[in-house]
């Protein structure tokens, strides 16, 4: 069970248990069970010997046998395959920030494994309050029913179709995670888009696509933190979805926006009252969408670029920080034994390292954004990008080689996913297998970096907290 960062909903596994619990400031690992059966009955819960436990996030790793969930209430659960000795663990809580939280687990062997917060993801909803047009007029969407007839946009003109399933469900906002995945809102303010579109503040989740231009763009595409921010007075809040015979292009607040398009996460949604017609997801695509989903930049970026203009002419406040860039990739190599080095020279677009020795793995270690922070949210890539290696080299003695074991090994740690062969992006701190050494002898390694930053600068990280049991 343990070998996939998916928990299971139901079914009893032979399992390893521990809880990880944070005390004025110190955190241990504790109440270790062997071998136990653990009762799954619910995605947000199990059992064990009659005792519940509940849990609202995860941390994992496809391949790894170890699973970190958090309670919400600062307290964490372990579950590991029955064959991990915990005790020869450290749990480290290492976050680079917000926005890239992940727990580092390390054997005393020296094995290490990277465990990421698994984020479900958020479903595309209209928040309470939100106006639909119902035949010319508006109605609360959660007041809406089966078979009430709202406006649709058809070919430019307005039509009305049937609603055949109306949704709803709750989200708990993940503060500990970076604004734009904690869960948060998108507020967009009264007249954002035109004089009267919005025609009062509009509240979505972020993965809520708006209409321009006959495409559906997401709404955390635009946020400009000030016309369209996320709201960060909320902690929870229950959001709506309705759903028509066909995906349509529906008007809310007096906003071009989009009906419910199941994608098969109709299970995460309760209603009251029965389904017109649908009695099981549709696992439908974006193929069977009103109109294309557009998220590349050259269509984004226009978009963004005038309703950012249209806010500073409204005279609007600024709800987030202007990010700090830096173009330095802060560049160097971790041992592992905790000393680090930094390249010689850099020749070209090679950065050359001295490696002592008896080295067979190290650590490429750099600074990382997200191009959606430094970049612009404009940019739809989320990834942690810290520096993109080409060629990579080894020189030791007479002898040269070429290393290429990071382009093949997906499950590699701190790389992202090989894109264009050969090539690998870094998430910051990559491991990098050397091979066998030469004994006694230094050798020369040269990394050929092919891109890095722009990168946001970061306050200085809390020093990390190890987690023994």
């Amino acid at each position: 069970m343990a070998t996939t960062t998916n928990i299971p909903s139901s079914g009893s596994y032979i399992l390893n248990f521990a809880t990880i619990k944070t005390v004025n400031s110190k955190s241990t690992v504790s109440n270790i069970q062997n071998s136990v059966t653990v009762n799954f009955n619910s995605s947000t819960g199990f059992t064990i010997n009659g005792v519940k436990y509940s849990y609202n996030f995860t941390w994992g790793k496809a391949g790894s046998s170890q699973i970190i969930l958090g309670d919400t209430a600062g307290g964490y659960f372990l579950l590991t395959d029955a064959d991990v000795n915990i005790s020869n663990y450290t749990y480290v809580n290492d976050s680079y920030g917000q926005s890239n939280n992940h727990w580092q687990v390390k054997g005393t062997d020296g094995t290490r494994t990277s465990l990421a917060f698994q984020n479900r993801g958020f479903d595309p909803c209209f928040l309470a309050g939100t106006e639909i047009s119902v035949n010319g007029a508006t109605c609360k969407v959660e007041n809406l029913v089966i078979g009430d007839r709202i406006d649709v946009l058809v070919n430019g003109k307005t039509e009305q179709k049937t609603v055949s399933w109306v949704g709803k469900s709750t989200c708990v906002v993940k503060p500990f995670l970076s604004v734009d995945m904690a869960g948060y809102p998108v507020r967009i303010v009264k007249d954002a888009i035109a004089d009267g579109v919005p025609f009062k503040d509009m509240l979505i989740t972020p993965e809520h696509c708006l209409f321009f231009n006959g495409r559906f763009v997401p709404a955390r595409m635009l946020v400009n933190g000030q016309s369209i921010f996320y709201d960060q007075s909320f902690t929870s809040y229950d959001y709506y979805h309705v759903e028509t015979e066909d995906h349509a292009v529906i008007i809310a607040d007096g906003v071009l926006t989009e009906s419910y398009l199941d994608t098969g996460n109709r299970q995460s949604f309760r209603q009251d009252g029965d389904v017109l017609s649908i009695t099981r997801s549709r696992q439908l695509t974006w193929d069977d969408a009103a109109a294309p989903l557009d998220v590349s930049r050259a269509f984004v970026e226009p978009i963004f670029q005038k309703l950012s203009a249209r806010a500073a002419e409204m005279g609007l406040p600024l709800h987030t920080q202007t990010p700090v860039l830096t173009a330095e990739s802060g560049l160097s190599l971790s041992l592992g034994n905790g000393r680090v080095i930094h390249p010689l020279r850099t020749e070209k677009n090679y950065a050359l390292f001295m490696v002592p020795a008896g080295i067979e793995t190290v650590y490429i270690r750099s600074n990382a954004s997200r191009r959606n922070e430094a970049i612009g949210p404009f940019v739809d890539d989320r990834r942690h990008l810290g520096v993109l290696v080409g060629d990579v080299r080894i020189f030791e003695g007479a002898t040269s080689r070429t290393i290429t074991s990071y382009l093949h090994d997906e499950n590699l740690d701190g790389w992202n996913n090989v894109e264009f062969y050969p090539m690998r992006w870094t998430d910051g701190n990559a491991c990098l297998p050397l091979g066998q050494r030469e004994p006694g002898t230094g050798a020369l390694l040269a990394l050929q970096i092919l891109e890095a930053g722009p990168y946001v600068v970061r306050a200085e990280m809390p020093e990390e907290t190890a987690l023994r049991a």
